[in-house]
């Protein structure tokens, strides 16, 4: 496998799926390019920086051992009588969605037959329940029918999947880190749809023709002997799989300003964005972007930083308006920090909502 610090350039795709590596919860990264750009090499290399996993034994869904919010029903029950297997550690994996997929094959089914006859509720996992705190990859999203977009996009923001059949209900947890990759020259995506991807990138072909002298010399290298290569670079690989694993026990710590809510708040209001979903998004990225940096706190460049990943494929006025544009989302931001007076020295504390009387 390619070494994802192999690749040359595509900052903005590196920079979305660490985010996203920090905070799996944030939602799904889109990577939109023509071919030949990298981007298939760029999702199948992302397992190689994500830290590795504590998870029940034998769970087919990967459970972590101490996770009470998100623990499927076989792991509950093992709990409650006091025979949980222990935890063992394992590699994060790439776990691809064909483009003829089922819905059964995506989401799971259950054995009506064994219903039927027997009287037994055996669910047979799908693809989402792999998926499980590992990468779930959409190559080509934009070919996919959108019933099964929707599906996963739905389990994604919901980080469970639930399968009703023949009036029996399964729900399991499907908390995965989304990426999908597609070609705009084979059509594009449905406003509705691209909206609910928190993350969208650009991937272009390099232009300058120095760094695409180094693209040419490592494929070639990599080529010559993949074992070398990767061994080399992949110790950079190690050194960002560490700092990501740092950066999430970090994350809880990085403090979130008010005036940086009123800044993106006011921001994405004088844009019209449509929705609460993008001033969310940047929250959550700006945070994640502060853990990797390890810095103390959401600044003004930790929102330059990730705005224009989170925010330039949005939607303005109802679909009537165009996304913003990277400079327009730049400018607007800076003057809204500018104006900005009340919150300043304060910080937003969760407790501050839930001790609250509604």
């Amino acid at each position: 496998m390619f070494p994802f610090s192999g690749i040359v350039g595509q900052n903005d795709a590196k920079l979305a799926l660490a985010i996203a590596a920090v905070d799996p919860g944030i939602g799904g990264v889109l990577l939109s390019g023509m071919k030949g750009t990298g981007k298939s090499t760029l999702v199948r290399s992302f397992e190689e920086i994500l830290p590795d996993q504590q998870v029940v034994e034998g769970c087919v869904y990967g459970c972590l051992v101490d996770d009470d919010r998100f623990r499927c029903d076989d792991c509950t029950a093992a709990l409650e009588n006091d025979s949980l297997p222990g935890g063992i550690s394992r590699r994060p994996s790439l776990v691809t969605v064909p483009l003829g997929v089922t819905e059964d094959r995506l989401l799971g089914t259950i054995d009506v037959e064994k219903l039927l006859q027997k009287g037994e509720t055996v669910f047979q996992p799908g693809l989402m329940a792999r998926a499980n705190r590992q990468i779930l990859y959409i190559d080509e999203v934009n070919l996919l029918p959108d019933n099964v977009t929707d599906d996963i996009l739905d389990a994604c923001a919901g980080a469970f999947n639930t399968v009703e059949r023949e009036g029996v209900s399964i729900t399991h947890p499907a908390r995965f880190i989304l990426v999908g990759t597609m070609n705009p020259e084979e059509g594009n995506l449905r406003p509705q749809i691209l909206d609910r991807f928190a993350m969208s990138v650009n991937v272009t072909t390099e232009t300058n023709p120095m760094l695409r002298i180094k693209i040419i010399e490592r494929i070639l290298a990599w080529e010559t002997d993949p074992v070398r290569f990767s061994k080399a670079l992949g110790k950079k690989d190690l050194r960002l799989r560490k700092t990501i694993e740092e950066a999430r026990v970090r994350l809880h710590e990085v403090k979130l300003p008010l005036a940086t809510i009123e800044t993106i708040a006011g921001a994405m209001a004088e844009l019209k964005v449509d929705g609460q979903r993008p001033d969310l998004v940047m929250i959550r990225a700006a945070l994640a972007w502060s853990a990797l940096e390890n810095h103390k706190e959401v600044d003004l460049q930790a929102l330059l930083a990730v705005a224009h990943l989170c925010v330039c494929h949005r939607t303005r006025s109802g679909g009537m308006d165009q996304p913003p544009g990277r400079e327009e989302l730049i400018s607007v931001l800076e003057n809204r920090a500018l104006k900005t007076e009340s919150g300043k020295g304060e910080y937003f504390n969760p407790e501050s909502i839930l001790t609250s009387e509604y």
